[in-house]
């Protein structure tokens, strides 16, 4: 059997899929990505059994119809090893015969009906579209804030919750806290799911800066993404998910306007010279005036001061990690950010100047 294509034309969804697969698996065949051809019609699968995306290309191969499982890893290297062109797959047996030009490779498959595909077994409990643009700004919004191997396994995801047809995501990783909030156009029902980390980091990778719509579909343990030729397939997070309304300060009355970007800059700058193991960021308020400085483990220090909007007397005077201060000025794209302060202990508030749709929650360290 064999199929020929442009190199291009199959590399780049196969370079979309890849992400989904494990390097480490128990099941040797989920390190393979799933191939099936059905008149002009190709289908790319890859999953890990927890996650599974699919992505469909129309036209641009020829050859009779087929199903096969080739090493998803090896078959995208060989690919992008190959001069850009015509590129053919001989298909027989267990191997598979790549080829372009003057140049061959030899790849073990496995056979596609052994390929664990998931499905989606229930019935869609609600169902709303958002355009690509927009989720991917509200996930990005807020998806450095998830934690990463936190034996808490609830907070190693993203909360979507659906309430009073408000959209919300939520992050947190017990040090920080993000959120979002969208008004939904159509009417849904109230819901609740914790969507692995895995998932969420993957969707905003892959969403384009489209206003193609994104089909959102809620089952019981399961969560749908689909567009016209793309679907992603998620399980949940079984859990439940901390009262993050709780988190969020309502008293902090000592508010300042920072410029996003001088902050930024600033904070690159005085990180030059390393930071020291805790990673601390020292700040300190005063009026009109922030002074930004660390220490690294040589016991150098750097210092840099940005004239701000801070009209009270109060002076303040927190650490926290620096991490935190950079997810949410580099995932930011408004030009000036609201914080607002309480004292030198408790955690700290930033939001959109005149918004009530973003809301980020910062925990300082002890001094």
């Amino acid at each position: 059997m064999l199929i020929k294509f442009q190199r291009d034309t199959l590399l780049k969804p196969l370079t979309q899929t890849t992400g989904f697969v494990e390097k480490k698996q128990t099941m040797p065949i989920l390190s393979n990505v799933y191939l099936k051809k059905t008149a002009d019609v190709v289908t790319v699968i890859a999953n890990d059994m927890e996650i599974q995306a699919t992505l469909q290309i129309n036209g641009g191969i020829e050859g009779d119809d087929f199903a096969i499982t080739l090493p998803a890893k090896k078959l995208q290297d060989v690919l992008k090893a190959l001069p850009d062109g015509e590129v053919s797959l001989d298909v027989s047996d267990s191997k598979v015969i790549v080829k372009a030009g003057r140049t061959k490779f030899t790849l073990q498959s496995l056979p596609a009906e052994h390929y664990p595909l998931l499905t989606l077994n229930d019935a869609c409990v609600g169902e709303f579209q958002l355009s690509q643009s927009k989720l991917r700004e509200l996930v990005g919004k807020v998806q450095y804030s998830m934690a990463a191997n936190d034996t808490r396994v609830f907070l190693n995801g993203m909360l979507l919750e659906i309430k009073n047809n408000q959209l919300r995501f939520v992050a947190t990783d017990a040090h920080r806290l993000s959120y979002v909030n969208l008004a939904l156009d159509s009417i849904v029902a109230d819901a609740s799911v914790i969507l692995p980390r895995k998932t969420m980091l993957e969707i905003h990778r892959l969403l384009e800066d489209s206003d193609e719509l994104v089909t959102i579909k809620l089952y019981p343990n399961q969560v749908c993404f689909e567009t016209l030729n793309k679907q992603f397939i998620s399980k949940v997070i079984d859990g439940k998910y901390p009262d993050y309304e709780r988190v969020i300060p309502l008293t902090n009355d000592k508010l300042c306007l920072i410029s996003r970007e001088e902050f930024l800059r600033a904070v690159q700058r005085v990180a030059v010279i390393g930071i020291d193991k805790l990673k601390t960021l020292m700040l300190e308020l005063k009026p009109n005036l922030l002074t930004i400085s660390c220490r690294n483990e040589e016991q150098e220090d750097s210092r840099d001061e940005l004239v701000i909007q801070y009209g009270q007397d109060a002076e303040l005077r927190l650490n926290f990690n620096i991490s935190y201060i950079l997810d949410v000025l580099n995932n930011s794209s408004d030009e000036n950010l609201q914080w607002a302060f309480f004292d030198n202990q408790r955690s700290v508030l930033v939001t959109v100047p005149g918004e009530v749709d973003f809301k980020y929650v910062i925990m300082p360290l002890r001094a």
